[in-house]
């Protein structure tokens, strides 16, 4: 694959999760009750529609100026890598993808909102994890994408100098 083509891999993965993202929560916005829980499967899934002013998992870290400086710097920052990354397999190149369509709809809600638009309510048994969003999910499985890559490569890379020390 070409670098231009994998270098669209990764913007139109961002693309596809802000667009899906933006969609959920303009669904939620117009269909929940603000703390109002909707089962979806039983009391393990629910939609319950949640501002977030704080950072992921609403933990109160920073105000809702420095949360966006700081979600904007880092969506430019793996644009760029996205950029520099033409080289890389386009599943590396599509978690980076996920992260960034991530980072800019939670962005963009703190821009439209002053904070973010939380609707999945998932829990069990009197526990529930803090809700969260589709751009959430993006930026939680883009990470693990490139956390399991990059133990492919270096797998390979000890494998390979373990062949050329042994070969010497």
């Amino acid at each position: 694959m070409t670098e231009q083509r994998s270098r669209l891999c990764g913007y139109a993965t961002a693309l596809c999760v802000l667009a899906l993202d933006q969609l959920t929560k303009k669904l939620a916005l117009g269909g929940l009750e603000l703390h109002h829980p909707e089962a979806v499967l039983g009391n393990f899934l629910r939609f319950t529609l949640a501002w977030n002013q704080g950072a992921a998992f609403s933990l109160p870290w920073g105000g809702p100026l420095f949360l966006a400086v700081i979600t904007a710097a880092a969506a430019a920052m793996v644009s760029i890598f996205i950029w520099k990354s033409g080289k890389r397999s386009p599943y590396f190149l599509a978690g980076l993808g996920a992260i960034l369509g991530g980072a800019l709809g939670n962005l963009l809600d703190r821009f439209m909102y002053g904070k973010v638009v939380d609707f999945i309510d998932v829990g069990f048994t009197g526990w529930r994890w803090p809700t969260f969003n589709v751009a959430d999910i993006a930026i939680t499985v883009g990470g693990i994408i490139l956390v399991i890559l990059y133990r492919k490569e270096a797998a390979a890379l000890k494998s390979s100098e373990e062949e050329t020390d042994g070969s010497t």
